[in-house]
Formats: structure tokens, sequence, C-alpha cells
């Protein structure tokens, strides 16, 4: 419809359109949409039907996935003949009365549309029934939610028929009226492995119960589905027999378990940590109805990441019971989810009591290594002398089976094997007297924070570092950016690697394998990094090593700038404007002594003075930080002086967030290993055996304390992807090396030495 409104161009406009009201069989396929989307939804409201009216056997046919033809057959409380003509009427049921018996509701079914939704949605649907006080069996065909006649000109009032006790309803052409559900759904074989999922599950949950279900296909004398119908039949024999013997061994059972404050009882089976599979198996029943519970899904597949392996995934079967008066059932048309009271503190309660039980559930813990043997060689074990001999005398041994796995794909990793440092000439004694080159004495003992450490060894520590609650949003953020720039694949490779040995201390290099990979890192550009997340990771609660006796701080100053003024003496000039080094010290030990309520609440670098007011004269270092509890020598001693100029001049102490980073990045840079100014002092002064003693000292850090906490899940290290890739600088004439190169591949190696 066009006009002008001046403007000399037409203007359309839309006349109002009348409200009508839907037809109601238009309103009924709508509704029936919503709530059958394939055949195996109508399968699972069939199957609870069967379990509402107390079966114990029930039997499903299916053609062409259920899409041409759908039966269900049972041997339930039939349906009394003067209920028939409502059996397929839209809210029509004999399982609610009330609205508010919704609170108390122990059955599946409640709204009275499964049945109606599925005669709208098929060609025809037919039913025989019979119940235990009836002598005959009644059968009816139905279409569009009403009484049908079998064929045309006939009545469609039931008809008296001979049958057993129970139901058969069979649904025939699936959605034959809604073409675009029909082309949306998948191949018929794939319809059908989704129904027989859904048979499964029930099978599953009610094998214990005295149920037992038979599914195949039609025309099929096989079955793919059959569990037994006994009340002697465990859940266990159940998921022997549906999932497999490999499943069902590595298992734990979820003993029932009350809890009485929340209402709900937990019991199920769940897998240990030597099963893993490429998807999750989860399966949630609540008051015995199958559910989708994101929330519990989420919670256990968290749980299980810390000890599966990446890409691995559990297998979960959980039965809950909670007081029907705290659950709400109608939240989604084809009931699938439903709503319950203290969700948060039920899935936690059930989280923690599944940990439980798998801390304490390791007999099948199983690990399985191949060995490959040399032509020629014994088998492991046999005997050097059980050689035959022949009738010329001469032994004759029988050469071993070849590997069926080519050499190139087998990773090679043995804890006894000689290690790098092994193959070179070294002095006996230096390695024994390494722990005991710290120039700092350690003791120990608690003080009065309770956060002090004693000296463990590396051997046998448990590199477990909690994250601290912290509510500042400076921390938080730097936090958060550690989390992004983290490296999904270097963190892989570091908590699965082995190491080598350390190849040169000076310029940080060591050797680790992964695979069938050999790398070379920088181990110092690590350590930074790693001593940076720590130092973030427990802003607030870092443990101490307390000094005894502690040291004076313009000595240790006083000793760092001489020690930092070599490396850059311009640059330190342009730091401190030019100053004297006895003015710089004094500076730079006001500085420090003024911040040590600061430093020791938030860092743990316990820093008094005995001075009153502004004065700070006097001023001892008491406690330094500790990072990995436990070992208190992961902050090399010789590196100390250094740190605390560095933090006086490098730190931005006028923001919070910029002086919480540079607090952490130069506690991060002290930790580095090489090059040791001490050990340079040493042998400069001729002194070799302590030179050796302390490279010794630094090597055992590397080997036995910093690799070990980057392959330790539970650590908190996230690598960067700046080790792997540094950021380029602009103008530099040559860029910063990456920390990480990958030196050789056995597959790349066999390829040459193939051609050789």
């Amino acid at each position: 419809m066009g006009g002008d409104d001046g403007s000399g161009e037409d203007v359309v406009t839309h006349p109002a359109r009348p409200i009508l009201r839907l037809d109601e069989a238009v309103v009924n396929r709508i509704a029936a949409g919503e709530i059958i989307h394939r055949p195996a939804n109508a399968l699972k409201e069939l199957i609870e039907n069967s379990l509402d009216a107390g079966a114990t056997l029930i039997h499903i046919t299916l053609k062409e996935g259920g899409l041409k033809w759908l039966q269900i057959r049972d041997n339930g409380s039939g349906i009394r003949p003067g209920d028939l003509p409502l059996l397929c009427e839209r809210f029509a049921t004999s399982k609610l009365r009330d609205f508010d018996d919704l609170s108390a509701m122990t059955t599946f079914g409640f709204r009275g549309e499964a049945l109606a939704s599925i005669s709208f949605v098929s060609a025809s649907m037919s039913v025989v029934t019979k119940t235990k006080q009836d002598p005959l069996a009644y059968k009816a065909f139905y279409t569009s939610g009403a009484l049908a006649p079998p064929k045309p000109g006939q009545s469609s009032e039931p008809k008296p028929c001979a049958g057993s006790d129970g139901t058969i309803l069979t649904a025939e052409d699936l959605f034959y009226n809604v073409p675009q559900r029909r082309r949306a759904l998948k191949s018929a074989a794939e319809e059908y492995n989704r129904a027989l999922d859904i048979a499964a599950k029930y099978a599953l949950h009610y094998g214990s119960r005295g149920v037992g279900f038979v599914c195949k296909k039609s025309g099929s004398n096989a079955t793919d589905l059959s569990t037994p119908s006994s009340s002697a039949t465990q859940t266990m024999d159940t998921i022997r027999l549906l999932h497999g013997t490999s499943v069902a061994r590595e298992l734990v059972h979820l003993e029932p378990k009350r809890n009485a404050p929340l209402g709900f009882t937990v019991a199920g089976y769940i897998s240990g940590a030597n099963w893993s599979a490429k998807r999750t198996t989860f399966l949630c029943f609540i008051n015995h109805r199958l559910v989708d519970c994101s929330a519990l899904k989420r919670s256990f597949e968290t749980l299980y990441s810390a000890m599966l392996p990446k890409g691995g995934h559990p297998w979960i079967y959980l039965s809950l019971e909670i007081d029907p008066a705290k659950v709400d059932v109608n939240v989604h048309p084809t009931k699938r989810e439903v709503h319950f009271l203290n969700e948060d503190e039920i899935v936690e309660t059930v989280c923690t009591y599944a940990q439980d039980a798998l801390a304490g559930a390791n007999s099948t813990r199983t690990f399985q290594f191949t060995q490959s043997i040399l032509p020629g060689a014994t088998q492991p074990g046999a005997s050097s002398t059980s050689a035959q001999a022949g009738p010329s005398g001469a032994a004759s041994m029988r050469p071993p089976a070849a590997t069926s796995q080519n050499p190139q794909y087998q990773v090679r990793v043995d804890a006894k094997t000689r290690t790098l440092p092994s193959m070179f000439s070294q002095n006996p004694n230096v390695r024994q007297d390494a722990t005991s080159s710290d120039p700092i004495r350690v003791d120990g003992e608690a003080g009065d924070e309770g956060n002090e450490t004693t000296v463990a060894t590396t051997s046998s520590a448990r590199f477990r570092v909690d994250e601290s609650p912290c509510t500042l949003s400076s921390v938080l953020s730097l936090r958060s950016a550690i989390h992004k720039q983290r490296h999904g694949a270097l963190t892989d490779i570091l908590q699965n690697h082995t190491f080598v040995g350390v190849v040169d201390l000076d310029r940080g290099l060591s050797l680790f394998q992964h695979g069938t990979k050999l790398y070379l890192a920088n181990h110092d550009d690590f350590i930074e990094e790693a001593a940076y997340q720590l130092c973030l990771r427990q802003f607030g609660s870092v443990k101490r090593t307390r000094l005894d006796p502690p040291l004076g701080l313009e000595e240790l100053v006083r000793l760092g700038v001489e020690i930092e003024a070599p490396r850059g003496e311009g640059e330190l000039e342009e730091l401190t404007g030019g100053m004297g080094r006895a003015e710089l010290v004094r500076k730079i030990t006001d500085h420090l002594a003024e911040r040590g309520e600061m430093l020791g609440e938030y860092f743990s670098l316990d820093v008094r003075s005995s001075g009153d007011g502004e004065e700070v004269a006097g001023a001892t270092i008491h406690a330094i930080p500790c990072l990995i509890p436990g070992q208190s020598d992961a902050l090399p001693a010789e590196n100390l002086p250094s740190l605390l100029v560095r933090l006086a001049l490098n730190v931005d102490w006028d923001d919070e967030q910029g002086c919480f980073d540079g607090f952490a990045r130069e506690l991060g840079a002290a930790h580095r290993l090489g090059p040791l100014a001490l050990v340079a002092g040493a042998q400069h002064n001729g002194a070799e055996e302590a030179s050796a003693t302390a490279m010794a000292s630094a090597e055992d850090r590397v080997a036995h304390l910093w690799f070990p906490y980057f392959a330790a899940k539970r650590g908190g290290f996230l690598p960067p992807k700046q080790l792997v890739k540094p950021p380029v600088v602009r103008g530099a004439e040559q860029q910063p090396p990456a920390a990480l190169v990958q030196l050789a591949s056995l597959n790349e190696l066999y390829r040459i030495f193939e051609r050789c």
C-alpha cells in the first residue's frame, strides 16, 4: 500500500493484522515438537511410563532408528479399559490431581503430555493393554490425541483381544507431518544409537532394582541390549555387562551416604586414576530420574583434571535421592533438567565425598612400560645357562621375538641410567658438602608468626603451593595476567619431562627430554619466571627462612653496591644521580628500613631497625622469603646483597601494582643461579674447591629443586608464551633468544640414519 508524504517518495504502510486464536491442532503440534525432539525422547517418556506402572521387564523394538516403527512392551499394571479414551488427550494423567502434588512428586510423569505428543507427531499409534483384574486385553488406535478407527468405516472404540498383563505401545512414522524436523535428524543408525544409549542408562540404574531391559532392531533376532530381570542383580554386574570388565575393575564404589542437614543421599560408581577415555561418561539420576546436572558434571571434570592426563575424561555414575519437597521437576519440557534447593552445597558435598573416596583407592593403579631388546640378547629374567647344547656340544639360542613397535617411536626413560653430570670426572667429596656451602646459617625454629620453614631434602619434597586468599585488585590483576599469558603446550611439556642434566651453569643451560624430543632450556629464565609467579601466588603468606644470627642491613647493602657497580657503573650512576657510594649505601639502607613493616607483611622480608621514629640506625634482616615451602636454599645467599640494592633502585614504590610487580620481578631475578658472583670471587682467590662446591650446590638446585617443581601439577607454575617466543625489541641489533629450543627428535634422527 503506497502513499505520498509530500516529499515525492512513496511510503509503504502495513495494515494492522487481527489477533486470532490458533487452531487446536496447530497448538498441539507445536507443543508436541517441544517435548518429542527425536525418537530417543519418545522412548525415554515411554520407558518412564513403564517404570511408573511397576514393570520388571521392558522390551524395546525399533525400525530405522525408531522413525519408522517404535514399540515398547512391559509387564506393568496396565491401563483400565475405561481410561483408554483419555489416554492420548493432553493434560490427562493418573499421577497428578492438584498443583500442590508437585511438591511431593514421586512418579516420572505428571503433565499428561507425553503420549499426546507422540500421537500428534506419528501417523498411527496403537495400544494393547491388560490389567491383572481384567480377563481380556484391549486394543485401541490413536491419531492426533483421540481414538481412531483401525480402518476407515470401522468403530474407534477399544476392542477386546488376547494379551498378557502389561502394555504394548507402538508408534509408526514419527514426524511424518513435521518434515523440517525429520530432515534435521541424522541417519537411522545414529538415531538408533541414541535410543539404545537411553535404554542402557535406565538398565544400569534399575538393574539392581529387579528391572530387566531388552532392546533390538526390528526384524533381527540378535539383541543389542539385554539385562536380566532379577532382584539378585547388582549394579556392578550390570556395569560389567554393559560397559565391559575393563571399566568395571577400575571403578570406585561410593557407598550410600546420607547427609541429614541437606536432606539427600548419594551413591554410585566413579572411575579411578587408572581409567581415562576420550570423552566423559556421566550418568546422573536424581530421585531415580535420568537428568542432566551441568553443575555436578563440571565439578567432577574439574576434580579429575588434576589426576588424569591431558585429554583424559572419567566415567561417572551417580544416584542422588533428595527430599521431593526440595526438587522442582517442572522446569524443562522434556524433564531432562531439575532444580533443587541448596544445589551448590549438595554439589560441593558430593565432590568432596568422591575426592575422599578416590584418595583411598589406589589398589588398581598400574604402570606399563616396554623395553627394547637388542638382537641376540636374552629375554629379561632368562638364565644364561638355559641354552641347550646341540649334537656338536655347541650351545644354541633362539633369537628373541621382534617388537611390533617401530623403534623411532619408543620413548626410552629410565631413572637408573647415567645422567649427564655422571659422565664427567669430579671430586667425590664435592657433592657431599654441597648442602653446607651456604654462608648464611639457617635455623628452622618456628617464630612468632609460625610460618618459618626448615631445611628439607629436595629428594622428598612435595611441591604443592596453594594460592593465598587476596582481595587487592592489583594482585588479582597480576595473577590474571599470568593465566592469560600461559602457554598450554609448554605446560604439558614441563609437567611430563625427564631431566637430563646441566650443560652450562654460567649461561644457564640445561637439557631435558619430553617424549621423543630433546630440548635445550635456559633454566635461569624458567627459574626467574617461576619465582615471580610463586611470589604473587603466595602474596601475603610467603613462608620465611629465619636467619640466625640476623644480618646487618647496611653491610649487605654495601656489599651489594660493590657487586652491582662493576656490572653497570653508568647505569648505577644514572639511577642514583651520581652520588657517592657511601651516601648511596646510607640512602638504600634508610629506604628499606623505613618500609620494613610492609616488606615483612607482604613478602616475608623481615627488616627491623633498633631506632625509634625516623631513625633507622642498626637495621638488621631477621628472615628472607622462602618461595617453595620446605626449600630454604631456593634463594641463593650470594644474590641477597644485589637483591637489596635492586629493590631500592628498580621498584616503583609510589604505585601499588607497580610496586608489587617490581618486587616480584626482582625477587624472581634473585633466584637465578648463574653467573654467581661468589663463585667467580672464589675462583679469583684460588679457592677452587670452594668454587666447585658452590657450583655443585647450584646444579643440585636445578636438578633436584626447580625442575621437579616445574613438573609438579599442583605447584601452580604456568610458563608464559614469552619463554618460547620472546617479544621483539625494536631497534635492537640482536633480538633476545628463546628460553627453549628443540635440539633433536628421535624421528628425525632415524630418517638421517636410514640414509647412511
